[in-house]
């Protein structure tokens, strides 16, 4: 690094890691295809909720289902899809929401391709980031370019990622009744979800190739301005 001109990291949480040394690293988030995410403006919510991971233990697939049935006691039309191959606890996942009665309100979906991810984030508007370690998930950036509210585990990168208040919501990682909690302010507050729907899309647009252009180019002038003004 002490041979380095420019240190570049895709995320604050990265950056931060390597501050603490002395290092001025400077953040450029990886790049999100943007206009592959259909968006409409969203006024209120439905209680369709998304989870988007891989039923492993880090990202703690057993707590979306708990939420889901907190979820339905205030909303009785509540539904889940989960979508993501089998790293180990599928069957849990499974055997819980049969447990606390939720099977039938979930669609296990497997592994969602592009297609199939377009059209769940046209029919779900909120997205549960359960995760018990994370960085900067994509799949949240994905969610967020379509419109959905994310409601997040403040874990490792995620609040250095996401707003609280702004562009989602945040609860401490393993309270379902934290997150059953928030989902639900959503749902009995359109004007809310409304705002935070607007500034989901906008925390997307920041890793869109303009805005990610644009950063490339400043710091490209600072280091090498006649190869950033070509």
């Amino acid at each position: 690094f002490d041979r380095a001109d420019l240190l570049l990291a895709p995320s604050d949480f990265l950056a931060d890691a390597f501050r603490p040394w002395g290092y001025d690293v400077r953040v450029i988030p990886n790049v999100l295809s943007i206009q592959s995410y259909r968006y409409e403006p969203r006024h209120e919510a439905r209680p369709a909720l998304l989870w988007m991971r891989t039923f492993h233990e880090h990202y703690d697939p057993v707590l979306g289902v708990e939420v889901l049935a907190r979820v339905a006691e205030v909303h009785p039309e509540a539904t889940m899809t989960m979508g993501g191959a089998d790293h180990g606890l599928l069957a849990a996942t499974k055997a819980r929401a049969a447990e606390l009665g939720v099977a039938d309100r979930i669609t296990f979906a497997g592994y969602l391709d592009p297609d199939a991810k377009a059209r769940a984030f046209a029919d779900h508007d909120v997205f549960l980031n359960t995760n018990v370690v994370d960085n900067m998930p994509v799949s949240v950036l994905e969610a967020a370019a379509s419109g959905l509210v994310p409601v997040a585990t403040a874990v490792g990168g995620i609040p250095a990622l996401l707003t609280d208040g702004v562009d989602s919501r945040l609860v401490p990682a393993g309270d379902a009744d934290a997150m059953a909690a928030a989902v639900l302010e959503l749902l009995a507050d359109p004007a809310a979800y409304a705002e935070l729907s607007a500034g989901a899309r906008q925390l997307a647009l920041r890793s869109g190739w303009p805005a990610v252009y644009a950063r490339w180019r400043e710091e490209l002038h600072e280091l090498l301005p006649e190869l950033a003004m070509a």
